[in-house]
């Protein structure tokens, strides 16, 4: 049973956008205690990878924020650490729930709820869907919507919407270090595994930014971007995959 969940953000100068993501997980979470009468303890955990702005000095506004400072500049590095200050805040892993997204996202209200109730089921793995933000490009929005048609067992997998059991993601090895594709790493070996109880999930889509200026070479900007002009392999970039 879970008792514990804890959310981790990863940040890299997202000074524009780590308030807006924080008021959404903080209403996710409100919602989450009404629905399990607060029986479920959360905590969330902003990692500042290299932050020289001002996005530490906005998450300390938000109750129950917890600041982890590295020098990374890698995505995976950040979500793993993360991942490791929740499971070493209080054990046991198994009670332990890991909701991971991005600074430059909201997530929508029942978010929490879904990835608890889904635990409750027996699940180990959730993998969401995400929807880009106001400001795409009408060319570029029509290029998504014709590539992303969102429904239960969907093929995509997002960082930006990854729930996963503590105990599963340290069977598994946890994030990798990496730059991008971190997200479809980690859940190729759930797959792999074979013995897993993997949800795909189109119910609580996250909105992500719909910038187009990458943060990382091949990441999900990179892809927005090629969506103006597709080419082979295009639509294989990681976190759209």
């Amino acid at each position: 049973m879970i008792r514990r969940l804890a959310v981790i953000v990863p940040a890299a100068n997202e000074e524009q956008h780590i308030g807006s993501c924080l008021a959404s997980i903080g209403a996710a979470r409100a919602h989450l205690a009404q629905s399990r009468a607060a029986s479920v303890h959360v905590q969330i955990f902003v990692v500042l990878d290299g932050c020289q702005d001002q996005t530490a000095a906005i998450a300390a506004r938000f109750p129950g924020v917890r600041p982890l400072v590295i020098q990374a500049g890698r995505v995976g590095t950040a979500r793993h650490a993360g991942a490791l200050a929740a499971i070493g805040s209080a054990p046991p892993a198994r009670e332990l729930w890991l909701a991971n997204t991005d600074a430059d996202c909201a997530v929508p209200r029942d978010w929490l709820s879904l990835m608890v109730a889904e635990s409750c089921r027996g699940t180990q793995v959730v993998l969401g869907t995400v929807l880009p933000g106001p400001g795409l490009p009408a060319v570029l929005k029509k290029a998504w919507l014709s590539r992303h048609h969102l429904r239960e067992g969907h093929p995509h997998i997002h960082g930006a919407n990854f729930g996963i059991r503590a105990d599963t993601y340290l069977t598994l090895g946890g994030w990798q270090p990496l730059t991008i594709g971190e997200d479809v790493d980690l859940a190729g070996r759930a797959a792999a595994a074979g013995h897993l109880r993997i949800i795909r999930t189109a119910s609580i889509p996250v909105v992500t930014s719909s910038r187009t200026a990458a943060r990382a070479p091949g990441g999900f900007a990179s892809y927005l971007t090629a969506l103006g002009a597709p080419r082979p392999g295009a639509a294989q970039l990681s976190e759209a995959q």
